[in-house]
C-alpha cells in the first residue's frame, strides 16, 4: 500500500457523506446498441446511490474550453466500489429542486495503489 493511501484514504469519504448532496451514478453499460425499429438504446444501465459535491469549474482547470453547464463533481471512491467514473456515464441529482442529469465529459481520479475520489467534469443536459 502507499503512504497516500495510509494517510489520506480514509479522509475523503466521510467529508463528501457530511458536505455532499444525495445523487445516482449511472454506469452505463459498455455493450450498448441502438434500435432505430423502436428508437431505443439497448444495454444495461447500473444505477449507484452516492453523495458528491459539486463545484464550479475554473478556467485553467479545462484550459479554458468548457460551457456555462459544465460543473466539476467531486465522488469518494470508495462509493463506486472500485469502479472508475468513464465519459459513457452520468449522474443525476437535483438542486433547488431541480432534477438534473449531467454527463461525464472528463474524469481525474486521485490514487496511490488504490483511488482515494474521483474529480469529474459533467456537462448538464
Amino acid at each position: 500500500m502507499a503512504l497516500v493511501d495510509d494517510i489520506f484514504s480514509s479522509i475523503p469519504g466521510p467529508l463528501i457523506s457530511q458536505f455532499g448532496i444525495s445523487a445516482v451514478y449511472i454506469k452505463t453499460s459498455a455493450h450498448q446498441a441502438y434500435d432505430p425499429a423502436s428508437g431505443t438504446v439497448l444495454g444495461v444501465s447500473t444505477e449507484i446511490p452516492v453523495k458528491i459535491v459539486i463545484s464550479a469549474l475554473k478556467p485553467e482547470e479545462m484550459q479554458g474550453l468548457y460551457q456555462q453547464t459544465d460543473v466539476k463533481i467531486i465522488i469518494s471512491a470508495d462509493s463506486l466500489s472500485g469502479y472508475y467514473p468513464q465519459t459513457t456515464d452520468s449522474i443525476r441529482y437535483t438542486q433547488n429542486g431541480v432534477a438534473r442529469t449531467a454527463k461525464i465529459i472528463g474524469m481525474e481520479s486521485y490514487r496511490g495503489d488504490n483511488a482515494i475520489m474521483h474529480s469529474v467534469v459533467a456537462r448538464l443536459s
